[in-house]
């Protein structure tokens, strides 16, 4: 099962405090209240259902693990992320679950993520150490490589086939860039 999010009992056995608008998306999320109902109850939900389990849920560990489990398995096919993905507009009271599943606050959850680093392309030269600038001379050795480099690729789709590269001449470019 998830874990449950920061401000639970300690052993993971309470919900933090539910608020209305995440019992609201739930009211209206019909397959997890089918399941839910079904898992239960062996039956489609009622009114009656649906106006009991917020009351359930709070008293009753087995009923609590169940709708997490089950909100897990179906409103996120098993995968809680652990955060809210990039563009993605969800309903408040589905972010409130997803947090909640996540281990999370709704806050952190919601909080855009830094950008990933940006990689250095193999044709960037190596700034150094961080806050020192390339040596001189060394987009000239830059350039070289890459002019080398672009004369081994040429000479490498020379040798192929249509669309199909030898993997000797693949072997070979790589002993070139590499010899270790």
């Amino acid at each position: 099962m998830p874990s449950p999010a920061p401000d639970a009992e300690p052993g993971g056995s309470r919900l933090p405090p539910v608020p209305a608008y995440a019992w609201a998306w739930l009211q209206r999320s019909r397959p997890v209240l089918a399941v839910l109902a079904r898992r239960l109850t062996g039956s489609p939900p009622t009114a009656a259902f649906v106006e009991a389990l917020p009351g359930r849920v709070e008293r009753d560990p087995f009923t609590r693990d169940i709708l997490l489990d089950i909100i897990a398995e179906v409103a996120f096919n098993g995968r809680v992320p652990s955060s809210r993905p990039p563009g993605a507009s969800w309903d408040r009271g589905l972010s409130w679950w997803a947090a909640t599943l996540a281990g999370t606050t709704p806050a952190a959850f919601d909080a855009p993520a830094a950008p990933p680093a940006r990689q250095r392309s193999l044709f960037e030269a190596d700034p150094g150490p961080a806050g020192q600038q390339p040596a001189r001379g060394t987009s000239k050795a830059v350039l070289r490589e890459r002019r080398v480099l672009a004369d081994v690729l040429r000479a490498l789709l020379r040798a192929s086939e249509g669309d199909q590269v030898p993997a000797s001449a693949l072997r070979q470019l790589i002993a070139q860039l590499d010899p270790r």
